[in-house]
This record gives structure tokens, C-alpha cells and sequence, in this order.
């Protein structure tokens, strides 16, 4: 008989490289330090793309004026609002949509029609429908983030076993009781992702809506200097905007996931004992 074949090779190829490069910090670091690398080659042949330090430059500029603090919260506090609302209704209409047949056949194409139109529109119809006030941007991530929060909390409540809600409706268990005990743990990884999803889109609605129809906000903030041709401040604030967002969904979001989905994926809280372990 033939002796195994192994895989040594692979095994030293891939222990080659340092552990810290190859771990989710180091990755994140490296794709970091070769994009900022490309982003200073383009920036030194192309008079139309600004290089980091230009960006950056004019981005010190903006946070010493106080421009960026104050568009800054007021974008955020439209966009707290906005988020609010989208996970309480969000919540509520995907319940009811995957616990509820007759919502489901009212409202789930309603909401896959949500799903499909882009936020720029949204963006645009709330400025021609509210004008220039805060009403135009809250409503524009509302009607951007309720639809993702409602596909996934639908989505979880079809994933409730159907013989665990005949036994609590055959033991006469209270719908308030099967709501709270069964509906709402079976949807909360669902209810995260939603969020997760919905928190994209809907800050991508916010900076649409204040560059159409805004006085003030980041969005507005871009906009000015993008109507004045000036490109590195325009650039600094789109690096505020997906700086944000890169780090909300990294250090807030992709925790409270992996945490809600714990049980999904077989771990364990902290200090508890895991079953190979036992």
C-alpha cells in the first residue's frame, strides 16, 4: 500500500507568514497601509485626484473652522432619530409579516419594492416632499433602513419551529407569553443584522438627502466643496463619512452580531465551560 499523501507544503506556506499579518487586526492594517500606498501613486500622477496629505490638510482645516463638529452632530442626531423609528417599525412590521400570513401577503412585496429602490431616490423625493428642513433626511433613512430590518426580522420569525408554537397554543399559552418567550429570542440575531444592514444603508440615505436638500450636515458639508471645485475637501469629507461607518460596523455592530448569533455558531459566553471542554 501507498503511503498518505500529506500536505506539508501547504501547512509550511502558510505558517511562513507572521501571525499578527495573518489575523483579523494585521489583515485589516496591511489592506490599510497598500490602499493609502496605490491612493498616494494615483494621487502623484492625476491632477484630478487629490493625494492623503492634500485630504488630510484640508480635513485639519475643517476640524479647526469647527465646521466638522457641528455638521457632525447635526447629521448624527438626524440620523439617532432616523435609526430609532426604522428598529422600532422594523421590528414590529417583521414580526408581523413572518409570524402572520395575512401581513405577509399584504406587505412582503411592499417591502422587497423597499428593498429595490435605491436610497438616492428616497433622497430625492423627500427634498422635493419636505424641502430643506431636518424632516427631509430623518424620513429618508427611515424609509432606507426599515426594509433591511424587516427582511431579517421577518426572516427570523419564519425560523421559529412550527411544533414549539402548536405546543404553546396547545397548552393555551398567552400570545403576549409566545411573544415574549419564543418570537422575540428566536429574532434577535435578526434584529442585528437588520440593524446592521439598516445602519448602512440609511447613513448612506442621510449623506444623499443633505447633499439635495440640506442647510448643514456632513452631506451638505461635501457638497459645498464640491460645487466650489475643490476636491481635497471634498474628498476629506466622503473619508469622515466612510471612516464612520467603517468603524461603527467594526467595533459596535460586528460584535453585537457575533454576540447574537452565539448560539447559532455552538459558543460560548465568557467563563462558561464549551461542550468539548465538558
Amino acid at each position: 500500500m501507498s503511503a498518505p499523501v500529506t500536505d506539508r507544503p501547504t501547512t509550511a506556506r502558510r505558517s511562513a507568514a507572521p501571525g499578527w499579518l495573518t489575523g483579523p487586526f494585521g489583515a485589516s492594517v496591511a489592506a490599510a497601509a497598500v490602499f493609502l500606498v496605490f491612493w498616494q501613486l494615483v494621487g502623484m500622477v492625476s491632477d484630478r485626484i487629490p493625494g492623503p496629505a492634500p485630504v488630510v490638510e484640508a480635513a485639519m482645516s475643517e476640524i479647526e473652522r469647527g465646521e466638522f463638529f457641528f455638521n457632525f452632530i447635526v447629521s448624527m442626531q438626524r440620523f439617532a432619530i432616523g435609526m430609532v423609528i426604522s428598529i422600532v417599525l422594523g421590528i414590529a412590521i417583521g414580526i408581523a409579516i413572518g409570524y402572520f400570513r395575512t401581513f405577509d401577503n399584504l406587505f412582503g412585496d411592499v417591502n422587497l419594492v423597499g428593498l429595490a429602490i435605491p436610497a438616492v431616490i428616497w433622497a430625492l423625493l423627500c427634498a422635493m416632499w419636505f424641502g430643506f428642513a431636518d424632516t427631509a433626511p430623518i424620513v429618508t433613512v427611515i424609509l432606507s433602513a426599515v426594509p433591511f430590518v424587516v427582511v431579517n426580522v421577518a426572516a427570523g420569525a419564519r425560523s421559529i419551529p412550527p411544533a414549539l408554537l402548536d405546543m404553546s397554543q396547545s397548552y393555551d399559552v398567552p400570545a403576549s407569553r409566545r411573544l415574549r418567550h419564543a418570537v422575540l429570542p428566536a429574532v434577535t440575531g435578526y434584529v442585528v443584522a437588520g440593524i446592521r444592514f439598516g445602519v448602512m444603508s440609511g447613513w448612506n440615505g442621510l449623506l444623499l438627502s443633505e447633499w439635495f436638500g440640506s442647510a448643514d450636515g456632513v452631506g451638505h458639508r461635501a457638497r459645498y466643496w464640491y460645487d466650489a471645485n475643490q476636491l481635497p475637501g471634498f474628498v476629506a469629507w466622503i473619508a469622515f463619512f466612510i471612516l464612520f461607518m467603517v468603524i461603527t460596523d467594526r467595533v459596535l455592530l460586528e460584535r453585537l452580531s457575533r454576540r447574537a448569533f452565539r448560539w447559532r455558531d455552538g459558543e460560548s459566553t465568557p467563563g462558561e465551560p464549551t461542550a468539548a471542554a465538558a
